[in-house]
Order: C-alpha cells, then sequence, then structure tokens
C-alpha cells in the first residue's frame, strides 16, 4: 500500500490518540473498563508501527535523489568524454626533439626525468595521459605525484597547441 508521509502522519496519529483515549477509559471507569486494555494495547502497536514505517521511508534515499545523483554522474563523464576528445586532436610535434616540460607549472626537473623515463618526451605526450595514468607513473618511481597532477595534461595542451598566452592565463587560474 502506497501512502504518502502526511497520510502515515494522519495514521500513527490516529492510532495514538486512540491509545490513549482507551486507556484513559480503562483508568476513569475501572470496572468496566478492564476489557478495553488489549484494545488500548493493540491501537498502542499499530501506532508504533506506523512510526517505525515513517522513519524507515524517512531515512531511505529517495527517487528524486538518486535522479539527481544519476544525472550529475552522466554530465561528469559526458564532461571527461569531450575533455578526452580535444586531447586525441593534438597530434605529436614531427620532431622528436624533447620539449622542456619544466615550463609546465608543477613539473621540476625531477618529474621531467621521470615523465622523459616514461616515454613522455612533448608535450603532446603529456596532454594524451589522463591524471590517473600520470599518478601510476610517478608512484611507479616512488615519487609524490605533483600537487596540481589533474591541471598538467590541460596545460600541456595548450603549450602543444603553442598557445603561451593561454597557457599563461591557465596557470595564473590554478
Amino acid at each position: 500500500m502506497k501512502l504518502n508521509q502526511n497520510a502515515k502522519n494522519m495514521a500513527a496519529a490516529m492510532a495514538l490518540v486512540g491509545a490513549i483515549i482507551v486507556a484513559l477509559n480503562a483508568v476513569v471507569a475501572p470496572a468496566g473498563g478492564r476489557d478495553m486494555f488489549p484494545l488500548s494495547l493493540g491501537l498502542l502497536a499499530v501506532a508504533v508501527l506506523f512510526w517505525i514505517w515513517i522513519r524507515r521511508d524517512a531515512l531511505a534515499p529517495s527517487s528524486d535523489d538518486a535522479a539527481q545523483a544519476a544525472e550529475e554522474a552522466a554530465a561528469e563523464a559526458e564532461a571527461l568524454a569531450k575533455r578526452r576528445e580535444v586531447r586525441r586532436d593534438v597530434q605529436p610535434a614531427a620532431s622528436v626533439e624533447p620539449d622542456d616540460l619544466t615550463k609546465i607549472k608543477g613539473i621540476a626537473a625531477g618529474y621531467q626525468r621521470i615523465l622523459n623515463d616514461a616515454g613522455i618526451r612533448t608535450y603532446a605526450a603529456l596532454a594524451a595521459k589522463s591524471a590517473d595514468e600520470l599518478r601510476e607513473i610517478f608512484s611507479a618511481a616512488n615519487r609524490a605525484a605533483p600537487a596540481n597532477l589533474e591541471s598538467l595534461p590541460m596545460q600541456a595542451e595548450l603549450a602543444a597547441k603553442g598557445d603561451w598566452e593561454g597557457l599563461a592565463a591557465f596557470q595564473d587560474s590554478i
């Protein structure tokens, strides 16, 4: 049976009031009222069961919350997919000459050596990696990842395109 919250509250309140009235009747009229005691206990039990039912539904996540969480997850996945599509557009430079990865905020000479040892020598190669892949590379080298690890691929993408003004603006924002 599907009842809304107000109907459940009303039913619980009516059962509780009924139990109180029957119990008071048993106390006020003791001669004939003793037969009403089981009814009073029954109504009290019904009130308690309605209260438990109300609490169970109140603590359960609503379908609206689940729908909102699903929408947020879908939007985040879509944003991630778009971000990966942008990175696929970045082509490695024709020359195999390594780029100076230290121009990326958060990459010092030590981090550049780790990236070079992992085969990442150009901005385009760095832009093609996800934050999780970079985290694994630094973990394999027994080094802590840079604090701004999530922004490294985006910075590298801007550098690979030669958008130095965009890179500077982005670096200022992080």
